[in-house]
């Protein structure tokens, strides 16, 4: 049971405040309460559209055989789970999700986990984690359940849910659960996603604003459109040809000639590339030369795939930029580009069943110019989160934090940036871009980290910190964030650490000192 379990009173009290509940079924009734409510009693709460299927007490132990590793920074995991009510509940019709609740040590906090992917799944990774640092933490399925893509990709209703519907319904829910149980509400609401998780976080700041105070962006796939397009030109400008195909090893190659050429732009030398929208470099520098060692460069063909690589899909009619390019630096993490086509199966589901609905279409024959607009028709406002105008969730004195790796190669981080600025300019009225900055960061900052190459630490650079920390203490206590202090960890020992610095600033070497240490960099505007 509970903390507050020895103050439940008679079954004819908790029988008063079930009734309470089902006169506030729309709207909440303000802070009046007979008693917190025992964890079994929740299956009786009724809910708009809203089932609860079973409402049980866990108690603690070791965490579950089988539980994934956490997805999002400092992908940190549970060894133990307190004992926690685990409720699980169906919106109409067919929402799925989950409520974790502590039943001691509760930190007065809620917290939505995101998804990965098309979801379909819960993150019981996270929510564990989560669940162990006193969350109370909550995961749905999106409103379809497993992998496969038929018949939720072609039913009107689970595509809206899947797309923003699901995350909102769960949070609004899962806090009149909380609030039922502990008998008070929590004080603060989070959002902590990565990837498809980023992009709900985004969709929860546009379209819900009041749902969260304070929200984590992870590698946001917030363009998943243009995301999935950028996977079929990665395709068709590699794999569908067998003169184009890179290997491992001319990757390596491509890579040491970017590092070469850009690494020491921030002032120290250290394979990493803190502000990659810097790097000229230009991929013929490696095209082979008469009598050169065709193990040492590339051929020309192959020198015209990495020029697409890197430009990202433009429409061939217009030359519109679609999506941006991968990044200079991040050529280790192309193998699933440019080796075989595994990185497309979100791309081939998306296009084979929600746009063209043909099992038998080809990511070879897509036309970046009528299919773009044809992938866009009817799904942009479905899938997509890409609004800037963030005016009600920072009036409402929301939070919005967000990061993504330099190095990314599933979700090319100029993404982020491009919808960073396309916020600027949407409170940049007069032109006056300082002016812009100031009133964004406010409210939101981006931080990109130039050593991660998403979600999960790559462990080859500094790249660890956890935006929960950080979030909370700035939604909390006001502190807004200018630097966040990356690690890296050998053998459990941290080594390295390095600054992020807000966006637009990036780190730059002071010039004497270890470049291991973080106090050795200062955060500066970048030079043009």
């Amino acid at each position: 049971m509970h903390s507050q379990s020895d103050s439940h009173t008679s079954t004819a009290t908790r029988f008063r405040f079930t009734l309470a509940l089902l006169a506030c079924a729309t709207a909440w009734c303000g802070s009046a309460r007979a008693a917190p409510m025992a964890c079994a009693e929740l299956e009786q709460l009724k809910l708009p559209q809203t089932t609860v299927q079973s409402a049980l007490e866990v108690p603690a132990g070791p965490l579950p055989s089988g539980t994934p590793v956490p997805t999002f920074p400092p992908n940190t995991p549970a060894t133990r789970l307190p004992a926690f009510c685990k409720v699980k509940a169906v919106v109409a019709p067919s929402i799925g999700f989950e409520l974790w609740m502590p039943l001691t040590g509760w930190n007065g906090r809620f917290e939505g986990v995101g998804n990965h992917g098309f979801a379909g799944t819960l993150d019981y990774g996270d929510m564990a984690w989560q669940l162990a640092r006193g969350y109370a933490v909550a995961s749905t399925d999106t409103g379809h359940a497993g992998n496969d893509p038929l018949p939720w990709m072609q039913n009107p209703q689970q595509l809206a849910d899947y797309g923003y519907r699901a995350v909102h319904e769960m949070t609004v829910n899962a806090k009149t659960l909380v609030n039922a149980f502990y008998d008070r509400a929590a004080h603060h609401a989070y959002w902590n996603g990565c990837s498809t998780g980023g992009k709900q976080a985004l969709t929860e700041a546009q379209r819900y604003p009041a749902d969260y105070d304070g929200i984590s962006v992870g590698d946001a796939n917030f363009d998943q459109i243009g995301n999935r397009a950028q996977y079929v030109w990665n395709g068709q400008a590699t794999f569908a040809n067998p003169a184009t195909r890179l290997s491992s090893a001319q990757l390596s190659l491509v890579n040491k000639a970017v590092l070469k050429a850009c690494d020491a732009l921030d002032g120290v030398t250290d394979n990493s590339i803190e502000d990659p929208r810097r790097c000229g470099f230009d991929p013929a520098v490696l095209q082979c030369q008469s009598g050169q060692d065709a193990a040492a460069c590339l051929s020309g063909e192959q020198v015209g795939a990495l020029k697409k690589l890197y430009a990202g899909p433009r429409n061939p009619r217009t030359g519109e930029e679609i999506y941006p390019g991968l990044t200079p630096g991040s050529e280790l993490g192309w193998g699933g580009v440019v080796n075989g086509p595994n990185i497309y199966a979100t791309a081939d589901q998306f296009f084979k069943y929600m746009v063209f609905k043909r099992p038998d279409w080809d990511w070879r024959s897509y036309d970046f110019d009528a299919d773009w607009v044809t992938s866009r028709t009817g799904f942009d406002r479905i899938l997509n989160a890409t609004d800037p105008d963030l005016r009600a969730f920072a009036q409402r004195g929301g939070k919005l934090f967000q990061y993504h790796g330099w190095k990314d190669t599933v979700h090319p981080a100029m993404r982020s940036v491009e919808y960073y600025e396309s916020v600027l300019s949407a409170l940049d009225a007069r032109g006056d871009r300082e002016q812009a900055i100031a009133r964004t960061q406010k409210f939101y900052r981006l931080f990109m980290v130039p050593g991660s190459n998403g979600c999960a630490s790559t462990g080859d650079l500094p790249d660890v910190f956890d935006p929960m920390d950080t979030l909370t203490r700035w939604v909390e206590k006001g502190t807004a964030p200018e630097r966040v202090l990356v690690t890296h960890k050998t053998r459990g020992a941290v080594d390295r650490t390095r600054p992020l610095c807000a966006y637009p600033k990036v780190a730059v070497y002071d010039g004497s000192g270890s470049s291991d240490e973080a106090k050795n960099f200062r955060c500066q505007a970048p030079a043009s």
